[in-house]
């Protein structure tokens, strides 16, 4: 108990300043990435932005610290010879690395946690900061125009411009079905906060579709037509309530790039989805299996930081070259891995647990 509570006491300084000199380093280059656009921008607006990005960057930087500081702790034990004494006393080198695998596994529940819980929500609020505070000052929308957006109900929203502005929706049409039976409302403009679309100059129409056949035939073609085509109401302001948020719909259909909006338990539903196309089901496959694998990683790289620590560490440079090599071989081989995988070469499972895989068996070899 005495070896484990020096080897926490020694590890757990190093392993926070890791933890915050990465997080910081991510950030810094999330601010780089976006400063042409950051100019002009409340410096609050922007700290609330980068903030965002925490959980999602804590998951990825917890294996790179414990890396570091496994590397850091294990290459002072071999420059001091304490190794040998540790073995000279019949102490496993393993046993040396139990403290650094309890960290392991509390960095692991806690990505788990951050991964269903926490990483999902922040991501969209990381996309709704950028497109409606920061790219455009609360003109957010703008990235929707020309696209249909679900709004619940069977309803979809398409609008084919925006008044940057007035920060309105221009051409605005909202078309839902029941059976063969459609509504279309159409406005001039229209704004959008938070659940509730507000329409301007709005046209309601009903078309019941099964009906139009019956026009060939009709012998009173203006009193069928009526039955067909109706108008229900037409105004000056109409108020529409959405399922979907707007925040929501900016995070879901600003960009085409994925930040893992999906938690855990989203991604394995998707999987248990009957109904799910086969493409998307293999994609559902890969996402859950990539973030159960990724926070594990604190887990199996722990053997082979303390292994490789204790034969090359034994300057302070050397250990902190060699987590970075840790650290870039271990990402490098799950992204190829998820890469192969989302090109079909892999199943979702391989591609998404073999860098696992190949780290946790080459930690068990080094130090046996």
């Amino acid at each position: 108990m005495t070896l484990y509570r020096h080897i926490l006491k020694e590890s757990l300084p190093v392993l926070l300043l890791a933890l915050l000199f990465l997080t910081a380093v991510y950030l810094f280059g999330f601010f780089y990435a976006g400063a042409r656009w950051l100019e002009g921008v409340p410096l609050i607006k922007v700290a609330r932005w980068l903030s965002y990005h925490v959980p999602g960057v804590l998951v990825q930087v917890f294996p790179i610290a414990l890396v570091t500081a496994t590397v850091l702790l294990f290459g002072r034990l071999a420059a001091e010879g304490a190794q040998f004494a540790l073995l000279s006393a019949g102490i496993p080198l393993y046993r040396a690395a139990l403290p650094l695998l309890l960290l392991g596994g509390l960095l692991s529940l806690a990505a788990l946690y951050l991964q269903e819980y926490v990483v999902p929500e922040a991501n969209n609020r990381v996309r709704v900061a950028w497109w409606d505070e920061i790219h455009t000052q609360g003109a957010g929308l703008f990235r929707l125009k020309g696209l249909q957006i679900p709004i619940g109900q069977g309803r979809s929203l398409y609008f084919e411009d925006f008044d940057m502005g007035t920060k309105e929706m221009v051409g605005v049409r909202i078309a839902s079905f029941r059976g063969e039976e459609g509504t279309f409302l159409f406005a001039e403009r229209g704004s959008w906060e938070d659940k509730v679309i507000t329409l301007k100059d709005y046209r309601f129409y009903r078309i019941d579709f099964a009906q139009i056949p019956r026009l060939e035939t009709a012998k009173d073609l203006l009193a069928q037509t009526r039955k067909v085509f109706r108008v229900v109401s037409q105004g000056k302001v109409l108020e529409v309530e959405s399922d979907l948020s707007r925040a929501r719909a900016i995070a879901d259909y600003a960009d085409t790039f994925s930040f893992g909006q999906d938690s855990l338990s989203q991604a394995w539903a998707k999987i248990q989805d009957p109904f799910l196309a086969p493409l998307e089901k293999w994609r559902a496959r890969l996402e859950f299996h990539s973030k159960l694998a990724l926070p594990l990683a604190n887990l199996v790289l722990v053997l082979l930081a303390a292994a490789m620590a204790l034969r090359y560490g034994r300057s302070t440079g050397l250990a902190l070259g060699l987590s970075v090599v840790l650290a870039l071989g271990y990402y490098g081989a799950f992204f190829l891995g998820r890469s192969l995988a989302g090109i079909g070469a892999l199943a979702p499972e391989a591609g998404a647990w073999g860098a696992n895989l190949l780290f946790l068996l080459l930690g068990v070899r080094a130090l046996r």
